[in-house]
């Protein structure tokens, strides 16, 4: 993460482990020294609370925030996204597509993966200069990019097997 930062955006997803990653108190300073590090944090309402039990997601949004990344994103399985922007202090929900679920595998990475396809095409990640636009950004370009990555991750919802979808499947949808 310090080499790239540099040259480049990072992107996280804490993804915690309870059953390898100890106690929340001995996982917490390493994935804040991430979140630090990072451009955009992506976290899920279930790893959020393991981290910080009883905060609020709004609390955990703001703390990170205070870390450094421009962006927080905690997604909420069946009841979509919130994104954070750090700079400004506001927030915003993107509501989740109604689906019939099939198969909850890989749901979180088709959501980081969605994404990050959609901060990219916004000109939001990759370069120096893009981690400087994240910064000054509106929310309508992260909007747009939440809204990709809720598509993404409902599209792998619906078939077993953590299947995500290709942009083309994301279209015609």
């Amino acid at each position: 993460m310090e080499a790239i930062r540099p040259h480049g955006t990072v992107s996280y997803d804490p993804n915690a482990r309870p059953t390898i990653m100890g106690t929340p108190q001995d996982a917490r300073q390493r994935i804040e020294d991430c979140i630090g590090r990072s451009d955009v944090v992506k976290c899920s309402t279930e790893d959020a609370e393991w981290l910080y039990e009883g905060a609020s997601m709004a609390d955990i949004a703001r703390e990170w925030g205070r870390l450094g990344p421009p962006l927080i994103i905690i997604t909420r399985g069946g009841d979509g996204a919130m994104a954070y922007l750090s700079e400004t202090g506001e927030s915003i929900e993107v509501d989740a597509r109604r689906v019939e679920v099939e198969d909850t595998v890989g749901a979180g990475d088709s959501f980081m993966s969605g994404l990050v396809s959609g901060l990219l095409d916004e000109g939001l990640l990759g370069s120096v200069e893009a981690r400087q636009r994240l910064r000054t950004t509106g929310f309508e370009p992260i909007k747009r990019a939440v809204a990709r990555a809720v598509a993404t991750a409902s599209f792998t919802v619906v078939r077993a097997g953590a299947q995500a979808p290709t942009r083309e499947e994301l279209t015609d949808s």
